[in-house]
């Protein structure tokens, strides 16, 4: 069985009612792995940081202060990061940090909470994925964002 299989299993409820639930998550997880992100060192080639001593910590140091989203790979043994957060000349986007600030952080520190939503379709995007939005409209996956998790939740009763 492939590692990060068993990891995520680990982590999901044993109760049988669950497995449906722990087979589609463990599907999506690996779709998204599949994606091939960058890791580490290919952050620091695509922001031009790939010299010096601890040159490959530059996506750790960004990931850690919260300016970078890297989801955690147990077959990779690291953190790997969504295309999305990156403009085209392989730049961070400065609006990721806003965005992390917003949407809520796992107990783990694996990052797949917040990869599962913005990689999920939302109804206020006309079900495209945040992810996919993002590059053109940070601001309205943003303020999507807020509305979602930072809103009174009895205000919509």
């Amino acid at each position: 069985m492939n590692r990060d299989l068993y990891i995520l299993r680990d982590r999901m409820p044993s109760d049988p009612a669950h497995e449906p639930a722990t087979a589609v998550a463990i599907e999506f997880r690996d779709e998204l792995l599949a994606k091939g992100w960058p890791n580490d060192h290919s952050v620091a080639v695509r922001t031009g940081k790939d010299y010096g001593p601890g040159a490959t910590t530059c996506a750790t140091q960004a990931r850690v202060r919260g300016a970078l989203l890297g989801v955690w790979s147990v077959r990779l043994h690291g953190f790997v990061y969504p295309d999305f957060q990156f403009d085209r000349s392989g730049a961070i986007r400065q609006e990721v940090a806003e965005l992390l600030a917003v949407l809520p952080g796992d107990n783990d520190g694996s990052g797949w909470r917040r990869a599962f939503w913005l990689y999920s379709p939302h109804t206020l995007l006309e079900c495209q994925t945040p992810a996919e939005v993002f590059p053109d409209a940070p601001a309205r996956v943003i303020r999507i964002a807020r509305v979602e998790f930072r809103s009174d939740p009895a205000a919509t009763w």
